[in-house]
């Protein structure tokens, strides 16, 4: 692709398309060993989208913010393929210190979080889960699981059919 037509398409797409690319930036920063570098991309995120993403958090590419504001994502924090959360959530850890203990919470892939969900400490939230709005995480959710309230209470587990299952059934 033309680096001028790359330009272009930054400086006029929407927010969440912006923070995506500094996301990528910042962990491909890290990831080559620029770690001072990194940092300053995620206080340009804090500053310009009001997100905070730690540089040292694991978040795959394709991991959606459709409303970015007042995320927090915390150092440890490591987050699935294809998950979606939406503004103010918090993930991170429940004290301080934390970060040397690796109490910080795992997020599977293709997981929705609504808006305003705290998940705090070594909790593993499974793929395909949904977890509604303002819940508070503090135990581990399933695969496939709906989890609500505060604390969060599982209402209802999906049927998760996996590739390789419905490989086999063709």
């Amino acid at each position: 692709m033309n680096p001028l037509r790359m330009i272009g398409k930054l400086l006029l797409a929407d927010n969440t398309t912006r923070l995506r690319w500094y996301i990528r930036l910042m962990l491909k920063l890290r990831g080559s060993g620029h770690p001072q570098l990194a940092r300053v991309v995620a206080f340009r995120i804090q500053n310009r989208f009001g997100v905070y993403i730690s540089p040292m958090a694991v978040i795959a590419p394709s991991v959606s913010f459709p409303h970015p504001t007042g995320i927090v994502i915390g150092d440890g924090v490591i987050i699935g393929e294809r998950a979606k959360i939406y503004q103010n959530v918090t993930l991170g850890g429940a004290r301080v210190g934390d970060q040397k203990a690796n109490n910080y919470p795992t997020i599977g892939q293709d997981t929705v979080l609504f808006a305003g969900v705290v998940v705090v400490g070594k909790v593993t939230v499974g793929a395909n889960c949904i977890v509604g709005a303002n819940a508070v995480v503090l135990s581990d959710v399933p695969d496939g699981a709906v989890a609500v309230g505060s604390p969060a209470r599982i209402v209802r587990r999906r049927e998760i059919e996996t590739v390789a299952q419905a490989s086999s059934a063709l």
